[in-house]
């Protein structure tokens, strides 16, 4: 579930016949300015008199003073209404001029706009990036005479949203040859079943980074062997020097062999000894200070990764957690993050082709969940696939809307951040 962390509630007044309100600005220690583009205490709309067919447009300026991306939503919150003005107003919101609500993806009035309970996402604004969000409110050509004297008002909250638990940030899982080994036991898997006589068992095997190769070749020869003598038919050749010379009959054998069937394995594996630098970044988007104690990651084998150490995240920060220590050897890592090493692979290893992780908290609770490539577990389809070395990360720290579309290709991968 997600929340919007308040950070800014503005009084927005409407169409109507005389509204007024005031603006209430945000603190910019939380890390999000908001420029409503109007002086302290002055309402983002001031209208008197509007007329069917008048379109009002204002725009918002947000800029993100924290260090991470943020996703940017706004809460609306119903003040006053007289007459129904809301069910006939048309909203739209773009963020750089794109579209992100109503207009061309779907017809949304004011009532629909402000009678949801979950904030409405906006976009994502990078560390120290500024987005303008503009706002247009249509009164329809078509409304009648019934909406005069009418007024709304309405606040509307921005902030940032994030979950309401611990999530998944980053995961590398395609280890390149400059960050480590990469060796999960179930990385590869070829099975080529029997083939007809004469035929190639080709198996092409693509191995990134140093890994245990096994290639078990079984080949089922089956020999079957005709023989044909010819005896007698003794014929005199020649004689030479007084004597004679006798060629006697030929015996003549065949043999046929004829390999029935070939069979081909490979497989990549390693062993419980082997190191494996995958990691996964955890991030605490809540107001509390959680314990990693007993949180429990698990992939497609099913196997529990619990985490053992009472590591403490503070609000807004990371955790990398990884197989062992010197994984962090291969990177330049934000110190600031928690180091969590928990012994051994995250399950089984994480598939290059498709895999999924869940994050589950101490009481067995889903508290997070992503899926990449050709796993169906949830998503279909999942988290497209990656370049070599890169790693898949959330569009914005804490921004769950439990969706594949939440992620995207991190190129470099940027653990701790």
């Amino acid at each position: 579930m997600n929340r919007l962390i308040l950070l800014l509630v503005s009084a927005i007044l409407l169409v109507g016949t005389l509204l007024n309100a005031p603006v209430v600005l945000a603190d910019e220690e939380n890390g999000l300015d908001i420029d409503l583009g109007v002086d302290s205490g002055e309402p983002i709309f001031d209208l008197d008199d509007i007329k069917p067919g008048d379109v009002i447009t204002r725009e918002i300026e947000a800029t993100n003073n924290t260090g991470v991306a943020q996703y940017i939503g706004v809460v609306c919150s119903e003040v006053d209404e007289f007459k129904n003005l809301s069910e006939v107003l048309e909203i739209v919101i773009k963020a750089n001029g794109i579209t992100v609500y109503g207009g061309t993806l779907g017809v949304k009035t004011v009532e629909e706009f402000c009678s949801l309970s979950d904030p409405t996402p906006l976009s994502v604004v990078s560390a120290g990036d500024t987005t303008t969000y503009t706002f247009i409110v249509t009164f329809p050509a078509s409304a009648g005479n019934q909406y005069q004297q009418s007024r709304y008002v309405f606040d509307l909250i921005f902030g940032t949203i994030t979950s309401e638990s611990l999530v998944i940030n980053e995961v590398y899982y395609l280890v390149d040859d400059t960050h480590g080994w990469d060796c999960p036991k179930d990385r590869i898997n070829l099975d080529i079943s029997e083939n007809a006589a004469g035929s190639t068992n080709i198996i092409d095997l693509t191995i990134s980074n140093t890994c245990i190769i096994l290639q078990q070749n079984s080949t089922n020869i089956q020999n079957r062997i005709r023989t044909r003598s010819e005896t007698g038919k003794n014929i005199l050749s020649s004689r030479l020097f007084g004597r004679s010379f006798i060629s006697t009959g030929n015996a003549l054998t065949i043999i046929n062999i004829f390999d029935r069937f070939n069979f081909n394995f490979g497989s990549c594996c390693c062993g419980g000894n082997g190191q494996n630098n995958e990691w996964i970044e955890i991030y605490n988007p809540t107001n509390l200070n959680v314990s990693l104690k007993n949180w429990v990651l698990v992939d497609n084998s099913g196997i529990d990764t619990i985490i053992h150490s009472n590591t403490i995240l503070e609000p807004n920060q990371f955790a990398l957690v990884s197989k062992s220590a010197s994984t962090w050897m291969y990177w330049d890592e934000n110190p600031g993050a928690e180091k969590v090493q928990i012994g051994s692979e995250i399950g089984d290893g994480l598939d290059n082709a498709g895999d999924h992780i869940y994050l589950i908290n101490p009481d067995g609770e889903e508290g997070d969940f992503v899926a990449w490539g050709n796993d169906t577990e949830r998503w279909v389809p999942a988290v497209p696939g990656i370049s070599l070395g890169s790693s898949i990360e959330r569009l914005s720290p804490g921004f769950d809307n439990n969706v594949a579309a939440d992620w995207f290709e991190q190129t470099p991968p940027t653990p701790g951040d």
